[in-house]
C-alpha cells in the first residue's frame, strides 16, 4: 500500500488538518473547529475525532504511517511547554503523543511557523534547489519564523528557535508586548506596519491621504494600497519598515550563512513592493560573504504550509 501522512494544523479560531502523501500532493483536507476556552482534555477529544475523520478518508490504497502536529507556541516533541500558546491555554501540558497512541501512528510535533518552514523547504520555495540552510519568516500580526538547518528542522533546545520577530533592530525603540524595546515584531508585523504610519501621520511632515480612521478599518491593506497610488507617507513606511526587516535577516544570516529566506504571512502578498529596502538593510548590515549568498523569495504555499511541514517531518529522508 502506498503511504500518507495525517496532518494537522492547529490555529487560534480553526484547524486545518489534511491527509498528504509523500510528494506533497495532498489527499483530503478538511477544516475544524477550535474553542479556545476549552480545557486540555477537551482539546485532546476534539483532535481525536478530528483525527478519525482524516484517517476514514483516506484512499483505500493508503495507509497512515505517521501523525503529525503543529501548533503556535513553543513545543518540545510531545507536549507544549507552559511558556506558549497564550491564546489557547487549554492546550498547554497536552500531551499529543496520547493521540498518536490511539492510533497506532507514530507522533511528531513542531511550532507552527516551524513546520511552516519545513513545508516551504521541503514542497513550497525551496524545492526547486538542495538548500541546505532555509529561514522562514511569517508577516502577520506578529513575526514569527522557523529554521531549516542542514536540511533538518532545527527548533532548539525547548522547541522555540526561530522567534525572528524578537530581534533587536531600533535602539530605543517602540515598546515590544515581550517586554524588550526595538524589535523587528514592532515594526515588520501588520500592526508594526500601521503604528509606523500613525507615527508619521501625527507628525505631519510628509504628505498623506491616509487618516488614523482609515487604517483602523483597512489595516495594512489600506497602507500598501495607497502606496500603490502614490501615497507619499505609505511608500516611506513600508521602505522604512522593510529595511528592519532587512536588518534582522542580516543578524540571521551572519550568525546561520543561510542560503534561502522565504516570507510567508498575510504581507506576503506585496513582497515585490517591499524587496527593494529589505535586500538595503540585508547589504548594509550583512556581511558580503553571506548576503552574495542567500536569495530572498516570497513564500508559496499560502495555509497549506504547516500541515505540508508536518508531513515533511515523516518524509524529508526519502
Amino acid at each position: 500500500m502506498k503511504e500518507a501522512v495525517i496532518a494537522i494544523d492547529i490555529g487560534g479560531t480553526s484547524m486545518k488538518g489534511a491527509v498528504i502523501e509523500e510528494n506533497g500532493n495532498i489527499l483530503y483536507k478538511d477544516n475544524f473547529d477550535v474553542n479556545p476556552s476549552h480545557t486540555t482534555e477537551e482539546h485532546k477529544n476534539v483532535i481525536t475525532e478530528f483525527v478519525e475523520k482524516l484517517k476514514s478518508n483516506m484512499p483505500n490504497d493508503y495507509k497512515a504511517v505517521g501523525l503529525g502536529i503543529d501548533c503556535p507556541g513553543v513545543m518540545n516533541r510531545e507536549t507544549l511547554h507552559m511558556g506558549g500558546a497564550e491564546n489557547i491555554p487549554g492546550l498547554k501540558g497536552l500531551k499529543f503523543s496520547d493521540i498518536g497512541d490511539k492510533f497506532n501512528l507514530p507522533t511528531r510535533t513542531a511550532n507552527d511557523a516551524s513546520m511552516a518552514a519545513l513545508g516551504e523547504a521541503k514542497y513550497g520555495s525551496g524545492k526547486e534547489k538542495a538548500y541546505q540552510s532555509v529561514m522562514f519568516i511569517t508577516l502577520g500580526t506578529g513575526v514569527g519564523g522557523g529554521f531549516v538547518l542542514n536540511g533538518q528542522l532545527f527548533t532548539g533546545s525547548l522547541g522555540g528557535a526561530g522567534e525572528i520577530g524578537h530581534v533587536f533592530v531600533v535602539p530605543d525603540g517602540d515598546k515590544c508586548n515581550c517586554g524588550s524595546s526595538g524589535c523587528i515584531e514592532r515594526y515588520a508585523s501588520a500592526t508594526g506596519f500601521i503604528a509606523m504610519a500613525k507615527q508619521k501621520i501625527h507628525k505631519g511632515v510628509i504628505p498623506t491621504t491616509l487618516t488614523y480612521e482609515e487604517l483602523d478599518k483597512g489595516k495594512a491593506k489600506a497602507l500598501f494600497d495607497a502606496a500603490k497610488k502614490g501615497d507619499e507617507l505609505a511608500k516611506e513606511t513600508i521602505d522604512e519598515c522593510s529595511y528592519y526587516l532587512g536588518m534582522s535577516i542580516a543578524q540571521a544570516l551572519n550568525m546561520l550563512d543561510l542560503d534561502l529566506v522565504l516570507i510567508g504571512g498575510g504581507l506576503c502578498k506585496d513582497f515585490d513592493m517591499m524587496i527593494e529596502h529589505i535586500n538595503k538593510g540585508v547589504r548594509n548590515y550583512g556581511l558580503r560573504m553571506m548576503v552574495n549568498n542567500v536569495e530572498i523569495k516570497p513564500a508559496s504555499l499560502g495555509n497549506d504550509a504547516g500541515v505540508l511541514g508536518c508531513a515533511a517531518l515523516f518524509f524529508r529522508n526519502n
